[in-house]
């Protein structure tokens, strides 16, 4: 991994306003009020937002590139290069779970579950991520495969194949 990849993803132009209108106590409706919380000091003074802009294209193209090796290995390079001593780096670090599916389990009757859900039952739902952690063998593999497993009912007893 690129040891300047946080700042391949980071540094964009943000979107939104460029500036905030100054919100003044004086300029409240109620004329009264001489102290306010800063949630509600924003949500009246400063209508004008602005938002992050990241680019995660470089960091999901990474973690494409590693399909087939133990994820610890690749969470292992990740770590070595965004460390938890940035505030930036370790914001770039949440950001591998919008792409990996990385906490799946193996139940009691061998059924593979993700956060206490049944993985394959009809009328879930669940945020569409292109990768998973396979539980059986910690390799890093593509959704698309997992998909045909539980498409053909495949995935049963002990966390094995049919």
């Amino acid at each position: 991994m690129r040891d300047d990849m946080f700042k391949v993803i980071v540094e964009r132009p943000r979107w939104g306003a460029r500036h905030a209108a100054s919100p003044k106590l004086k300029r409240m409706p109620h004329a009264d009020t001489k102290h306010i919380g800063l949630k509600r000091h924003v949500r009246i003074g400063a209508p004008y937002t602005k938002m992050l802009n990241e680019n995660l294209a470089p960091l999901l193209r990474y973690l494409r590139r590693q399909r087939g090796r133990y994820w610890d290995a690749v969470f292992s390079e990740i770590c070595a290069s965004l460390d938890t001593g940035s505030t930036v780096k370790m914001h770039v670090r949440q950001h591998i779970e919008d792409f990996v599916l990385t906490r799946i389990s193996i139940g009691r009757g061998g059924e593979w579950m993700f956060e206490g859900q049944v993985l394959g039952r009809k009328g879930q739902w669940f945020r569409r991520r292109e990768l998973f952690v396979d539980p059986r063998d910690g390799i890093l593999k593509d959704m698309k495969q997992l998909e045909t497993w539980l498409a053909a009912g495949q995935i049963h007893g002990k966390g094995g194949l049919r």
